[in-house]
């Protein structure tokens, strides 16, 4: 679209063509968004809609008037009897927020700049009364969607198969639901049993023994023979009321757990496998509560730790809890470090494991990296998942100017996680100036850092500033997940320039750990990764070394470690080579870390 302007008066007319930005392109870019996440709610909703809903344009600014055969629930309009449209409107209600649209809200954006829509991973069972016009506009959409059973309605069909419809001894009342229970299950869980034994306490002691011979002949005979007794004395399921007081206790895991209790072996899922040990703990079910942790601790990974190791702490389980911690030891910086599940990392946890002589980390920067990332999730809760190294790296020079973070009252409270770092550890130039960049650390600490670098360059890597080996020696780590017989990382420090190495013996379980001294003539350094960093030619070195080894033998977690080196490394072959450690029995994963400080003279 464009409009024709003259010049006034003179000559020929020449037309200049201005062009008009349509008022639609104004529109909020959200909106669209937004409107195809409400689509299916509004589709599936009983009640249409009494007024007309006006529906954004796309970000092409084309307004749908119609549809195909898979997406008819994208009208703003009532569905009504259109079952295939239906079916389609309430798989997208399942799929909530689909990776697709969280990797366009998020990917490379620091800031979250849309809008909230309220959405869950649960369908709501109900359609509120008030009609549309009378809703406010902070009220989530619910809906009514035939054919989804309810918890208590698969118990019943479930637990009625394994009882082979026989007619239930006991209706308990709970969570606002009645459960059909048989009497023979119950001794699985003590508590429903005392509720039991409790009710039916008979009136005077002649009748106790009878009533309880009848009770048990009644529940230990067969379905065949059951049904008999039944027709011939029919008897009233007594009821029974229980309440749950713990909120972690939801009423699909509610049925679960009474479910099996008609069971054998007790069935548990990894996601259900925390509201089953809330619900096994209320019911005093320990088979089941020991299923529960044995599942837990068989599945110990990025998307559980977190979660398994709050529960560990709320129900006192120290195996679980230590088993979550050692494997944030191993794993927090090689795995956990690029996940989304690093927000629900707690602070105090973060802070033990940082702490930890056992942490595995490839080098002190990538320590530094995986604090950064966690605090970036932290400030940042609405991200969908994890962005780029560079846009955390944006978001955080973005903010103002003037003061650091840690010296601000929103960053006070972290000052303890980055005490814990060796950032003196850190001596890639690139990496420094990285850090000072983002004005995260004081400018104390910049200049402490920077004056021990200078010192330890200008003295032949002396570091006097290291007291305390165990917690200040720089560590370099390597992983060996593969059947490879090599393994070889090379480090620098301070001009001097190591190699560590792993060798495995033939196709035997048998791996020996070493490090070696490297010249500057050595066909391993290359010109391209050693051009910008010093070298030192000094004869010798003093280095006080530890090599650490952590893997599995035997299915349990052990150690294997050197006694504390202090060694003279050389420019010849043989005082170029360090002590080798041996180790028989390893299976991948295996984590090698190897700790040095130059000793000051």
């Amino acid at each position: 679209m464009a409009h024709v302007l003259h010049r006034g008066g003179r000559g020929p007319f020449t037309p200049v063509a201005v062009p008009i930005t349509p008022a639609r392109y104004l529109r909020r870019p959200t909106a669209y968004t937004i409107s195809l996440l409400q689509a299916p709610y509004i589709a599936l909703e009983d009640n249409p809609p009494e007024c007309n809903i006006q529906v954004p344009f796309s970000p092409r600014c084309r307004l749908r008037n119609q549809t195909g055969v898979t997406n008819r629930w994208q009208l703003p309009y009532c569905l009504g009897s259109d079952l295939l449209g239906k079916s389609q409107a309430l798989r997208a209600v399942q799929a909530s927020i689909n990776e697709s649209m969280k990797r366009i809200m998020t990917v490379d954006s620091p800031f979250y700049m849309h809008d909230e829509v309220s959405s869950s991973d649960s369908i709501p069972s109900t359609v509120p009364s008030t009609p549309r016009k009378d809703r406010p506009a902070s009220a989530k959409l619910s809906v009514r969607l035939p054919g989804l059973p309810r918890p208590e309605d698969l118990f019943y069909v479930q637990s009625r198969k394994v009882a082979k419809n026989m007619a239930p001894d006991i209706v308990l009342e709970c969570m606002g639901s009645f459960w059909e229970l048989h009497c023979p299950y119950l001794t699985k869980s003590r508590i429903l049993m005392e509720l039991f034994s409790s009710v039916n306490k008979p009136k005077s002691q002649d009748n106790e023994s009878s009533d309880q011979m009848l009770q048990l002949t009644t529940c230990m005979l067969p379905s065949g023979a059951g049904n008999q007794q039944e027709q011939q004395s029919p008897r009233k399921p007594i009821m029974i009321k229980f309440q749950v007081k713990d909120p972690g206790v939801s009423k699909n895991a509610l049925a679960a757990a009474l479910l099996n209790l008609y069971r054998s072996d007790p069935v548990v899922g990894v996601e259900e496998a925390e509201g089953l040990l809330a619900a096994a703990k209320v019911l005093v079910f320990p088979q089941l509560y020991q299923k529960c942790l044995s599942v837990m601790l068989d599945n110990i990974n990025s998307n559980t730790v977190c979660r398994f190791h709050h529960v560990a702490c709320e129900f006192k389980e120290d195996n679980l809890m230590m088993t979550c911690e050692r494997w944030l030891e191993l794993y927090l910086v090689p795995h956990l470090q690029s996940k989304i599940q690093l927000r629900e990392l707690s602070q105090d946890l973060l802070l033990k494991t940082l702490k930890s002589p056992r942490l595995f980390t490839y080098s002190e920067y990538q320590v530094f990296r995986t604090l950064l990332y966690w605090l970036f999730l932290r400030l940042n809760p609405t991200v969908q998942i994890m962005p780029s190294h560079s846009s955390i790296l944006t978001y955080f020079i973005s903010l103002s100017k003037g003061a650091a973070f840690l010296e601000r009252d929103v960053g006070k409270k972290y000052i303890p996680l980055f005490q814990c770092l060796r950032l003196y550890g850190i001596m890639d130039s690139l990496q420094l100036e990285e850090i000072q960049q983002i004005q995260l650390l004081p400018q104390m600490w910049l200049v402490r850092i920077f004056t021990k670098h200078y010192y330890a360059l200008h003295r032949g890597g002396d570091m006097p500033f290291l007291e305390d080996f165990d917690t200040q020696a720089l560590r370099f780590g390597l992983i060996i997940e593969g059947e490879a017989q090599y393994h070889t990382k090379t480090i620098s420090m301070y001009g001097f320039y190591f190699e560590l190495k792993a060798v495995r013996k033939g196709e035997s379980s048998c791996y020996n750990f070493s490090m070696q001294r490297l010249q500057h003539s050595d066909p391993t350094l290359s010109f391209r990764a050693c051009k910008r960093h010093p070298f030192c030619l000094m004869q010798e070195r003093g280095v006080i070394y530890e090599i650490k080894v952590q893997s599995r033998v035997k299915g349990k977690w052990q150690i294997f470690c050197t006694d504390r080196v202090n060694q003279e490394f050389g420019v010849t072959k043989k005082s170029s080579e360090s002590q080798v450690l041996k180790v028989n029995g390893l299976s991948p994963p295996i984590f090698a870390t190897f700790s040095l400080a130059f000793a000051s003279f």
